[in-house]
């Protein structure tokens, strides 16, 4: 078995350059002497070293990804999906970034150079977390998710929160609902102020009052939507509706009320935010805003792929549509 690519060169009575070339479908070379190296490749079950490949053309082909929400984060999982199918296509492999320092010296780009990576994800960060400006002057590709940070080579994609939240609360009005509470997730992260947004804007064109006591703080979280729905039931008129900014809120929501002897959808209507897995496996099954995470993932490397293999294209601020998922936790108002 040949150990590395000279012993195929020597088998083949051709030069080493010319044995990268056949590996790397370079078209400078004869069909006659492609088709001698490829046998004995096949012949003495070579495997090409990716990093060897790398050295030839210059690249490592391999990207990073920096995030801070845990591997199995139903959303994070989605992405994946998407991930996946376009780290297939492009012939690109990925790692996980994770010795992440939180200390002021720490340095993203010093990072990526180390791992030898061509571009980088960002995803689950807050605009202050990090020095994300010098990585948007380093010039290495990168795409942020769900934050709309752009430099000379970094652009971002996401959903659009801001419709998704508005298609959430004109689903409610068209059912009669008009006390409207909404959940809000992190109001310091990119998502969190936009679904806000598009509530409060929601409200204006549906001609509803915007009152401060239907609005709760959260953190995406079930327990934060546990919470709030606690003191949502304080109100002297509570909500008949609640829409959430993220499906484990909506549980969270869910919970609370069925705890309060309130039945779901009859006495209190829930929306939720993503549609992940459970959403369909609650009782009842929760209506959300889909977002499309599959394409975010694959648009996401698709888009880096650009990046790095074309100086002129312009860094993408691609924002992706979201759907309306009707299942049974909302319903008419009765009140």
């Amino acid at each position: 078995m040949a150990r590395n690519i000279r012993d195929i060169a020597k088998s083949a009575g051709v030069s080493v350059a010319t044995v990268s070339k056949v590996i790397n479908n370079y078209p400078n070379v004869s069909p006659e002497t492609k088709r001698r190296v490829l046998d004995i490749i096949r012949e003495e079950q070579f495997i090409p070293n990716s990093t060897a490949r790398g050295l030839v053309k210059g690249r490592s082909m391999t990207l990073g990804m920096f995030l801070t929400t845990g591997l199995t984060h139903p959303f994070f999982v989605n992405l994946m999906v998407g991930m996946e199918s376009a780290l297939k296509d492009t012939g690109y492999d990925l790692i996980y970034l994770a010795q992440i320092d939180w200390n002021p010296e720490y340095s993203l780009v010093r990072h990526c150079l180390s791992r030898n990576v061509e571009g980088v994800i960002i995803f689950g960060f807050q605009r202050d977390d990090l020095n994300f400006e010098e990585m948007l002057q380093s010039g290495i590709p990168t795409i942020f998710i769900d934050m709309d940070m752009t430099g000379p080579r970094a652009g971002f994609v996401t959903s659009d929160n801001i419709d998704g939240v508005k298609k959430a609360v004109r689903y409610l009005t068209g059912l009669e609902h008009r006390r409207i509470a909404f959940i809000s997730g992190l109001l310091d992260s990119y998502v969190g102020k936009l679904r806000l947004e598009g509530y409060r804007q929601a409200l204006r064109e549906e001609g509803l009052p915007d009152l401060q006591d239907y609005i709760a703080t959260g953190d995406f979280t079930k327990e934060s939507g546990y919470q709030a729905m606690q003191t949502f039931l304080q109100l002297a008129e509570p909500p008949t509706a609640v829409v959430c900014s993220s499906d484990m809120s909506a549980l969270g929501v869910m919970e609370a009320a069925k705890e309060a002897g309130l039945s779901i959808p009859d006495d209190l209507s829930v929306m939720g935010f993503d549609d992940i897995e459970l959403a369909q496996h609650l009782q009842p099954p929760l209506s959300t805003i889909r977002q499309d995470c599959s394409t975010i993932g694959s648009q996401a490397v698709r888009m880096l792929h650009e990046l790095i293999h074309h100086p002129d294209f312009s860094p993408p601020e691609l924002v992706v549509p979201t759907e309306l998922i009707v299942r049974h936790s909302c319903g008419p108002c009765r009140k």
